[in-house]
């Protein structure tokens, strides 16, 4: 069987380390194992044109476009496209995200009678579909996929509400079995007070809940709570959260460590007492599903996705956009975490999320269409 896995996101080749869309990766390398699989990403800024090659294993095809040409970028694209699938031969296009890559795949799928299935990654905030254009191109797109797969219940249910005559289902994302990957042997829990972490990229300034995380941080402390929160990820905003901590005097209390590979996350977190995702809204969730996968319990705010991946055995459930809200469940959580079940949330996380749990739904998935 031949798949061809188109993404809206993925890492430059210029750039060292798999950054963007690091899952879509590891979940290609995952369902190798059981199918020819190539990735096609038609939105790296640098690319010029079509280019093939294998990357870290995995054959894959780039082309470049601006999205804010949009005709060009589509007409390019598909022509990228039906280069790829006269060369390749897929037997099925998987799509991520209804728009762009959707849109084209869907456009293909007709040009050329070739079966495609969509993951759905986007939030339904980010979707706008207010706007009754895009709410059409997307109900096409879910129309012309032979199944529409949803990141978490919480995607699926939304989709549902404004999409009801598409049917929808769910498989989530793949994470890595944390003991397939080697940790480093360093020390990063600071002794005599409570770690917690964060994993979440600064690409937004408000979207991962960092305003009212951060203030959080040194309310909790002030109370008599000695907590030193971790935080790992990189981007835009990044020098403004450190700029914020230092400002409000807790430059002690949040250690940042920028951008880091895989590795490195699962040793930071596999020290820590528990994990924190304050968002405002999620499709989904990576780093809660991580973070249960290394037996930590979460402290997660109500952003949707990220909230429906957990259950009362997993996790304490906040209000989103709120400091005070993250100050109670961080006082809540310093006095329950040693209570809850390591085992119980590790045993629940591997059933739901182990990426080779997850790889085998897809391939069920990809027979059944075929």
């Amino acid at each position: 069987m031949k798949v061809l896995f188109v993404v809206n996101w993925y890492t430059p080749l210029s750039e060292k380390i798999l950054r963007n869309g690091v899952f879509h990766y590891e979940q290609c390398m995952a369902l190798q194992q059981y199918c020819n699989i190539r990735l096609y990403w038609p939105l790296d800024p640098i690319a010029e044109g079509l280019s093939s090659k294998v990357e870290n294993g995995l054959f894959t095809y780039r082309s470049g476009g601006n999205l804010s040409k949009k005709i060009k970028w589509i007409k390019d694209t598909i022509k990228y496209l039906t280069e790829i699938c006269k060369e390749y031969k897929p037997d099925i296009i998987h799509a991520n995200v209804a728009y762009p890559a959707g849109l084209v795949c869907a456009l293909i799928s007709n040009k050329m009678k070739m079966p495609f299935v969509l993951t759905e990654h986007a939030p339904i905030e980010q979707m706008g579909l207010s706007n009754p254009l895009r709410k059409i191109l997307r109900n096409w797109v879910y129309k012309c996929s032979k199944c529409n797969v949803c990141v978490s219940k919480d995607s699926m249910g939304r989709l549902k509400c404004f999409f009801p005559k598409r049917e929808f289902e769910i498989n989530y994302n793949a994470i890595i079995d944390p003991k397939t990957v080697q940790l480093d042997e360093k020390n990063y829990r600071v002794n005599g007070v409570i770690n917690c972490a964060i994993v979440a990229a600064f690409y937004d300034k408000e979207i991962k809940g960092y305003q009212y995380l951060i203030p959080a941080i040194k309310e909790v402390n002030e109370t008599g709570h000695d907590v030193v929160l971790h935080i790992c990820g990189g981007g835009e905003y990044l020098e403004f959260y450190k700029d914020l901590s230092k400002s409000i005097g807790i430059d002690d209390k949040c250690i940042f460590y920028g951008q880091c590979n895989r590795e490195k996350v699962y040793s930071i977190v596999s020290q820590m007492d528990y994990c924190v995702s304050a968002s405002i809204f999620e499709s989904a969730g990576m780093f809660v599903q991580e973070g249960m996968l290394l037996g930590k319990p979460i402290l997660v705010t109500k952003s949707g996705g990220a909230n429906s991946l957990t259950t009362e055995d997993t996790a304490i459930v906040v209000d989103r956009n709120s400091e005070k809200a993250l100050v109670d469940g961080i006082i809540q959580m310093n006095e329950k975490y040693s209570l809850f079940d390591t085992q119980k949330i590790k045993d629940y996380a591997r059933e739901n999320y182990e990426i080779s749990n997850v790889t085998k739904r897809y391939i069920e998935i990809y027979e059944k269409v075929i």
